[in-house]
């Protein structure tokens, strides 16, 4: 499997390669009245109105300091998530990714699986079950506002 890892407030996360839309600079979000709470505004990138959600936010990790956006596919949608930098695209043999332990899994549900690196471990971001079928919609809504 190829990751590309990231890190937020200090911890390795990955997101599979086949989820990845593009790599972006952080640049200026416009803030959305209403919006849902972790996310952070919306930004035009293409002509498209991505929405740029907050890890940091719904992890409960302090805000760090943000230097990229990868934007993902989700449900046919995109949207910008915030990290602090991005790392590198690795390829991870399938001996080496281990199913999450069940308590981790209780309250996000969005990490499915665990991958070995060397000595470090990487936590497989599930961006299909970052958002919730409401947040997705409430998102939905708030791109069809904005065009």
């Amino acid at each position: 499997m190829q990751l590309l890892t990231f890190l937020l407030s200090g911890i390795c996360f990955g997101i599979p390669v086949s989820d990845v839309v593009s790599i972006e600079t952080r640049m200026n979000v416009f803030g959305v009245p209403e919006a849902p709470s972790n996310i952070k505004g919306v930004i035009k990138l293409h002509g498209s109105i991505v929405p740029i959600y907050s890890l940091a936010s719904r992890f409960h990790y302090p805000e760090g300091n943000v230097q990229n956006v990868i934007v993902a596919g989700v449900e046919g949608m995109k949207i910008g998530l915030e990290v602090e930098s991005v790392r590198e695209i690795v390829e991870i043999p399938s001996r080496e990714i281990e199913n999450m332990p069940e308590i981790m899994n209780v309250t996000q549900n969005c990490f499915h699986n665990i991958a070995s690196k060397g000595k470090e471990l990487i936590t497989i971001l599930d961006v299909k079950h970052l958002i919730s079928t409401e947040e997705q919609e409430s998102l939905q809504k708030l791109i069809d506002e904005q065009k």
